[in-house]
């Protein structure tokens, strides 16, 4: 007989390995009672679309204008970074997608005009929306790195950390999972991949790790025979019951191998399995989920709201993980995690391992009713465009380390952070659009 999922999700303890369930990432919250008639998805829609029409921002906190007076665009070599200024005098500063910024930087011109003059109190209003035949991921990566100066800023102005600007602070300590490096957990054999796991653990001293299936080059592939499978058991058997375990499939399997290791992942107690179908199967995606009662988790490719609302109206996944580089900002990814928690999803997001993705992810998870018990981290990294590291500390003195695989969310003003200023000078003012 199948599990209710329903009751699967609701009954099972976040983190637990007993043997009646698999663990959570967390404990959903629902908004529709046990014994209340599931929404059509007419109404589903409704509901979400009322719950996208919520403002975002904390205006009430700002008892004046915030006028956007200067807005610049610094560039070294293929590194960029933003800088804004009130006419007030308070500065933020944001450092973006390495690889992505440095491929589609022009388009942040169009988005000065856009930006500059205006009361930053209104950013709900000033971030695009769904663009069309402007929109997705080159596009959402400029937005967001200005709307991260733009929040520094603010936050610089009345002296609160980003994630007060966005909502409640619900969590001021972050349990991460150790994310895997593609390459080496994909083309090595088990033994040695897990290895090098092991010694990310020493850094992170995370609770949590995530591993990647499938390769090979095919759909349903592998580098190796069997390759998967064993990584899987050995990952189990390596680390033990203890250690909560996730699976990132990276779009490498049909519905049909989706759901073959998903079954092998639910044998072996993993928490999550993740991407499985290549980007835009949703249904494959919605088939999987359906066949199998580990819960689902995709998101990290999408740049429409649009889309997030078509895979919680569906129930399509279990959490749901926008990237907030790749998705244009906090403030759309907050408008995401709110359709989530109403249908009690969960959000992770995924993070860039370029720029300062894991103090972006801190801050908005932060602010998260149903953040997922376990945020994605690969380290203290903080790597620019051109391979050098991003000199920070942060404002509140405190050391940037892992305390047993919690990270402290920076409580200083804005992102919390101060950016050598020795780096900013090797950067110059992009004039030439």
């Amino acid at each position: 007989m199948k599990t209710n999922r329903r009751k699967f999700l609701s009954s099972a303890v976040a983190g637990s390995l007993g043997t009646a369930s698999l663990p959570l990432l967390t404990q959903p919250t629902f908004r529709q009672t046990a014994n209340a008639a599931p929404l059509d998805i007419l109404a589903r829609y409704d509901s979400l679309d009322e719950v996208l029409k919520r403002p975002v921002l904390r205006k009430e906190l700002f008892s004046a204008p915030v006028i956007i007076d200067t807005i610049e665009l610094l560039r070294d070599r293929n590194n960029f970074l933003v800088r804004v200024r009130s006419k007030e005098g308070a500065e933020g500063i944001a450092a973006g997608h390495g690889s992505q910024n440095s491929k589609s930087w022009p388009a942040f011109g169009g988005l000065i005009s856009r930006f500059q003059g205006k009361d930053a109190r209104d950013l709900d209003a000033l971030i695009p929306g769904d663009n069309g035949k402007s929109g997705g991921i080159p596009f959402n990566v400029q937005v967001a790195v200005l709307e991260f100066a733009i929040l520094d800023m603010m936050g610089n102005t009345i002296r609160k950390p980003v994630g007060e600007l966005i909502g409640t602070i619900h969590n001021p300590m972050i349990s991460v999972y150790q994310g895997s490096r593609v390459v080496e957990l994909r083309q090595l054999p088990p033994e040695e991949s897990l290895e090098i796991v092991k010694k990310d653990l020493l850094e992170s001293k995370a609770k949590a790790v995530k591993i990647r299936a499938g390769g090979g080059g095919v759909l349903d592939g592998d580098n190796a025979p069997g390759r998967t499978e064993k990584l899987i058991r050995m990952a189990r058997e390596t680390f033990g019951d203890q250690m909560v375990l996730g699976c990132d499939g990276n779009g490498n399997y049909t519905r049909k191998g989706g759901i073959r290791i998903g079954k092998i992942l639910e044998e072996y107690k993993y928490a999550w399995w993740e991407e499985m179908v290549p980007f835009g199967w949703y249904d494959d995606l919605k088939h999987v989920k359906d066949g199998l009662r580990i819960p689902i988790s995709t998101g990290e490719s999408e740049a429409h709201i649009s889309t997030f609302r078509w895979l919680i109206a569906n129930d399509a996944c279990d959490v749901v993980q926008p990237d907030q580089l790749y998705f244009g900002g906090m403030i759309r990814s907050m408008k995401v995690a709110r359709m989530a928690e109403a249908f009690g999803k969960t959000i992770v997001p995924h993070i860039t391992q370029y720029g300062l993705g894991y103090i972006y992810m801190l801050h908005f998870i932060s602010a998260c009713l149903n953040a997922g018990k376990f945020q994605e981290f690969d380290l203290f990294s903080t790597r620019d465009a051109n391979g050098n590291t991003i000199p920070i500390m942060y404002k509140s003195g405190d050391p940037i380390v892992s305390y047993d695989g919690v990270l402290k969310v920076p409580t200083g003003s804005g992102l919390g952070i101060v950016i050598d200023p020795d780096y900013i000078k090797k950067h110059t003012v992009v004039k030439d659009w």
